[in-house]
């Protein structure tokens, strides 16, 4: 049985528990936060679990096999690496680092150690997903030709927030990291050309309109934003067809357009939870003794960094 202690109770963590609630292989042994509301209702909801006031204190548990990383943004880095070189097994919540650098430090840490890492990116271990995959793959609309991805929420200004933190914050950081590793997913081609277009409130970027060239000619669109709201989809336009889904980042429903015709594919969550198959996918790359996973691999992060990287480095232009 793997033990999975959690750094961070926040929301996100919350979700992550029911979706570890459905797994046979893990359970959940223990959480800290340094806030007592936090602590006091996770003690409340999972009486038979630990509580750690501290981070380090959870960290040195030898108990504990695997860590769930669910702090800010930029907390990533730091507790991914002292969770790595803990030998803890780690999952992190993405964006897993702020920079290149960083993201690539820890990979070394994996490989070296030979201590499990993964980015959380649950895109990539949803069931409908997986179906889309294999439509592309037997070529169901030709060749693809532009991808387009939109993720869009209007967020109340909270000063508080690391949203709004000029160093961590922004749309960018929040949310982007799902259009580009979901378009990666399925453009292998080096990247030709980014163009960006960038509006800034409180000290972040709040928009961002992002259009990538790759040297095959094909084409993506990346939009994000924190200050307004927009359907989260995805169009897939290739040279016989059209894919939809919405939203992208964990569809349940795609829609295929082809020679004047429509068609709808649906396929649910397994137990009806989004986390659940990245969870899953971490029990097994542990089983199979792995450090990391070919769906959501090493170089896989690698490459979404240094998109948003090129990406960022715009804004100063």
């Amino acid at each position: 049985m793997i033990k999975w202690g959690i750094i961070g109770l926040g929301k996100i963590a919350l979700r992550f528990i029911e979706g570890l609630s459905y797994c046979k292989e893990g359970q959940l042994y223990a959480g800290a936060s340094y806030t007592k509301e936090k602590r006091d209702f996770f003690h409340h909801q999972h009486p038979q679990a630990l509580v750690y006031t501290t981070y380090d204190e959870l960290l040195n548990d030898e108990q504990i096999d695997a860590v769930y990383i669910a702090v800010p943004h930029g907390l990533h880095y730091e507790w991914a690496q002292k969770a790595l070189l803990k030998k803890k097994a780690v999952l992190c919540e993405k964006p897993a680092t702020l920079t290149y650098q960083h993201t690539y430090e820890l990979c070394e840490l994996s490989r070296q150690h030979h201590v499990f890492f993964m980015e959380a990116m649950k895109t990539r271990f949803i069931p409908l997903i997986d179906d889309l995959k294999q439509m592309l793959k037997e070529g169901i609309i030709g060749d693809i030709v532009k991808i387009e991805t939109s993720f869009c929420s209007d967020v109340a200004y909270n000063q508080k927030s690391y949203l709004f933190d000029a160093q961590q914050g922004g749309a960018l950081y929040d949310v982007a990291i799902y259009n580009i590793a979901t378009i990666l997913d399925y453009i292998h081609a080096p990247i030709q050309d980014v163009q960006v277009h960038m509006e800034r409130k409180y000290h972040v970027d709040v928009y961002d309109y992002v259009e990538v060239t790759f040297e095959t000619g094909q084409k993506a669109i990346i939009e994000v934003a924190i200050d307004r709201m927009k359907d989260k989809t995805m169009i897939i336009t290739g040279t016989k067809g059209i894919i939809r889904a919405t939203p992208f980042y964990r569809p349940m429903e795609m829609i295929v357009e082809k020679e004047g015709l429509q068609q709808i594919y649906r396929k649910s969550y397994v137990y009806h939870n989004d986390f659940y198959g990245e969870i899953h996918e971490v029990h097994e790359c542990l089983q199979q003794h792995c450090y990391e996973s070919a769906r959501m691999s090493h170089q896989d992060s690698l490459k979404c960094m240094a998109l948003i990287e090129k990406i960022k480095e715009s804004f100063h232009d």
